[in-house]
């Protein structure tokens, strides 16, 4: 019995030490290891809002869309679909639509890609402005939208078209960069 039990415990011990090589060597066959550098999705939101605020409560900014993944080890985010809506300094809302949106890191910059769309709702106009854009670039900490694309603008005061834009939402000036053409329509 004393030989049955010995044999049975060194056998025990040896399962146990393979098994511990066998884990251990699992663990860093680099095909099921997670480098530093490789990107990991920490959440995934679907059909979300969300709504950044000023310590006093007014809001800063609101971002909808249908999909957002976050991923971990950046701090990125790429939003499919987003819908952005900003207040300017008169509190009129300016709405932003793209097909997808990323931002690299937490609080920087928002770059908007596909069919952008910009329009700035008034109490006295319907439609105060719409611009149209491949791609612009919204920074809510500085509150600045710019694009280095084509840009078309309509407004009930004409049509002005050129290449690159910035403007700050709390300036409400719009300094097109280069090749400006304006259609300006007279008012009544």
């Amino acid at each position: 019995m004393n030989r049955s039990g010995l044999l049975f415990l060194i056998i025990a011990t040896v399962i146990a030490l393979g098994f511990t090589w066998l884990n251990s060597t699992w663990l860093t066959f680099k095909g099921f290891s997670i480098s530093k550098n490789e990107k990991l999705i920490d959440y995934y939101l679907s059909d979300f809002t969300v709504l950044n605020t000023y310590p006093n409560g007014n809001m800063h900014y609101l971002i909808k869309g249908e999909h957002l993944v976050h991923q971990q080890s950046t701090g990125a985010s790429q939003i499919f679909s987003p819908l952005l809506k900003a207040k300017d300094t008169d509190g009129e809302v300016i709405t932003l639509t793209a097909k997808k949106a990323e931002q690299i890191k937490k609080d920087g910059p928002i770059n908007l890609d596909g069919e952008v769309v910009a329009v700035k709702d008034s109490k006295e106009v319907t439609k105060s402005f719409e611009l149209l854009t491949r791609n612009l670039t919204y920074n809510p900490l500085i509150r600045e939208l710019s694009s280095e694309e084509e840009i078309t603008l309509t407004s009930v005061n004409g049509i002005i078209k050129g290449v690159g834009f910035n403007t700050k939402l709390d300036e409400e000036e719009l300094r097109i960069h280069k090749n400006v053409q304006a259609i300006f329509i007279p008012s009544k």
